[in-house]
């Protein structure tokens, strides 16, 4: 049962028997003493006392013997187990190691944690551990209630701003720990920290890249990328934030700015408009060196030299700067612009860390703004091919017109010389060739510009399919292809005739061009029990390879080498996106030396019509 003891459960009992025994020995010898002095003769007759006093002295003397030798090992081990402790605070540097009384008094201090707050254990032993939080921390009482969760749920992890002596502040990961003794008593806490405020800044940093990816984007334009890029690092790592681009005359303008404070932001634009020079530090020589420029500290009252008669200190004066950091926007060794951030928190500074993640946000928004600049002008060439395109299709329907017109005429089929027919026919072809491609420019820049609108009206697909052929028959004729169409039934529905016609023409077309000599045929079939619409062109010519099929639909992909066969590859690309425009799709289906199929599925129902959208993907 000793063994179920604790120490000081063991020294009591020891000190307890020493006590009895000697009490036992005093009023043993006490006794003798007076009795010899009263009566001297009497020295036998007190031999008995006299025994017992030494019989007392010896067990006084055996109980020490004992108590030595049981509790000198405990005595060691618990001061070897103290000094295990002290080591174990000492020697852990990387954790902040204390413990509190239960109202918060800290108690105990390592080594780790002077490192890390620079208190040492004279400064904070004896006082409260709200010294250690922030003031809005405190203010709303949150190392108290630390306190009561960690006693009522025995322990607590936390994270949150922690302040060392000299003001800094840091983030921390804490785990409090309770301390019950045997009985229930709550004795204090023990509390490990450990500073994450890298690792919470890199979190912090992939975030805002993830976001980054999410907000820079080029559809936007490069006005709302300098906003979205501004925006995005206020407040997140910095109070203010500005976006410096070229004037176009070697120097830099304001061209988004982002502020914390509002107010703030307005009174911005006055200093921002001052031309800083090549050779003082900010935006503009950092454009024209392509090197980023960190100020890690600023003291608001006294700035750097370099600073103090420069363009912006009037600006870092009205903020109260205390950290600056500005990075170049680079792509393709191309210098787009400056980011500029001012940090004006006095635990805020900019360090290599910060630079290098501004740099990689810097790039992504490079690239964003180039993008921008290169699909604005991707837009402008498409709407300038547009009306281009528009303005060509009126004088080519007039030639087309005319050429037919002498050709009825002047050049009859039963002419003696045919050669003046022939050379107005190929004259018509090579217009209607040129027409075909117009109107193809025409709708690419619709498309590509997102201006297509459908004109549904209610129209017959095998009228339009007999039509289509009429209108090539001499092309037929000229390729030596017999052009057939097979429409039992008509084939009624909402669609937009013009579109549908471009769609068949292109396909007609490419199958006299790549089917000379072979038939050519158009099928045009209603599904009633699917509500569908299948409307195909097959050839008998050469086919297509397997692998080049998955191309055919392709914006600019063309599969021949037949310089006989010339075309910009835009024919398939505008009639899936057309077949697309209707709800519908387009397949082909083709093998070498077997010609090729390419097949139209239309919704015909009222209500399918009604639903189509205008959705079209470039």
């Amino acid at each position: 049962m000793l063994r179920r003891w604790t120490f000081a459960q063991r020294v009591g009992a020891g000190l307890s028997a020493c006590l009895l025994a000697g009490l036992i020995l005093l009023a043993t010898l006490v006794s003798t003493a007076h009795t010899l002095r009263v009566d001297d003769g009497a020295l036998g007759h007190h031999i008995a006392d006299i025994l017992a006093g030494l019989l007392g002295l010896g067990a006084l003397v055996a109980l020490v013997m004992v108590l030595r030798n049981a509790l000198g090992p405990m005595h060691a081990e618990a001061v070897q187990s103290e000094q295990r402790l002290h080591l174990f605070m000492d020697g852990v540097s990387d954790y902040a190691l204390c413990f509190l009384e239960p109202d918060g008094t800290v108690s105990c201090w390592s080594t780790g944690a002077e490192r890390l707050t620079g208190w040492t254990s004279s400064d904070i032993v004896g006082q409260r551990v709200e010294v250690l939080h922030v003031p809005d921390a405190v203010t709303h009482g949150v190392p108290a209630s630390h306190r009561e969760r960690a006693a009522r749920e025995r322990r607590l992890q936390s994270e949150g701003w922690r302040m060392r002596k000299d003001g800094s502040r840091f983030w921390a990961e804490t785990l409090l720990t309770a301390l019950y003794a045997e009985g229930g008593t709550l004795q204090g806490f023990a509390e490990v920290t450990r500073d994450i405020t890298e690792r919470k800044r890199t979190e912090r940093m992939q975030a805002l890249l993830a976001e980054a990816g999410r907000v820079l984007q080029p559809q936007a334009g490069a006005k709302e990328l300098g906003n979205a890029l501004t925006r995005l690092c206020v407040p997140e790592i910095a109070d203010a934030c500005v976006l410096y681009l070229p004037d176009g005359q070697g120097g830099v303008r304001p061209g988004a700015v982002a502020c914390a404070d509002a107010a703030t932001q307005a009174r911005l634009w006055e200093p921002l408009m001052r031309r800083p020079s090549l050779d003082e530090p900010g935006p503009a020589r950092v454009m024209h060196t392509g090197r980023a420029e960190r100020f890690a500290e600023v003291d608001p009252g006294r700035l750097p030299s370099s600073v103090s008669d420069s363009s912006c200190a009037e600006l870092w004066r009205a903020l109260g700067v205390r950290s600056a950091l500005s990075v170049p926007l680079v792509v393709d060794n191309r210098v787009l612009g400056a980011l500029c951030l001012l940090s004006t928190r006095p635990h805020r500074h900019y360090g290599a860390v910060d630079q290098a993640f501004l740099e990689e946000l810097s790039a992504r928004a490079a690239l964003a703004l180039d993008n921008a600049r290169l699909l604005a002008a991707t837009q402008n060439a498409l709407e300038l091919i547009g009306v281009a395109a528009h303005d060509l299709g009126t004088p080519l329907s007039s030639l087309q017109l005319r050429l037919r017109r002498v050709r009825l005429q002047c050049a009859p089929a039963h002419a003696e010389d045919p050669r003046l027919r022939e050379g107005l026919l190929l004259a018509e072809d090579e217009t209607k060739r040129l027409g075909q491609l117009v109107h193809n420019l025409l709708d690419l820049s619709r498309l590509s510009g997102g201006r297509l609108v459908l004109e549904s009206r209610p129209m017959d697909l095998a009228e339009l399919a007999h039509e289509v052929a009429a209108r090539h028959e001499d092309q037929a004729a000229a390729a030596g292809c017999a052009l057939t169409v097979h429409a039992r039934n008509a084939a009624r529905g909402r669609w937009d005739r013009q579109r549908l016609d471009r769609v068949l023409t292109n396909l007609v077309s490419n199958a006299l061009k790549f089917g000379r000599g072979q038939p050519v045929e158009v099928h045009v079939n209603v599904d009633e029990d699917s509500h569908r619409i299948q409307m195909s062109v097959r050839d008998h010519g050469a086919g297509i390879p397997a692998e080049a099929q998955q191309r055919l639909f392709t914006r600019f992909e063309r599969v021949t080498t037949d310089s006989r066969a010339p075309g910009f590859g835009l024919g398939l690309y505008i009639v899936r996106q057309l077949v697309e425009a209707h709800g519908g799709t387009i397949r082909v289906h083709s093998r070498l030396g077997e010609g090729s199929e390419f097949t139209v599925e239309l919704p015909f129902t009222q209500e399918a019509q009604e639903e189509v959208g205008n959705t079209i993907r470039v």
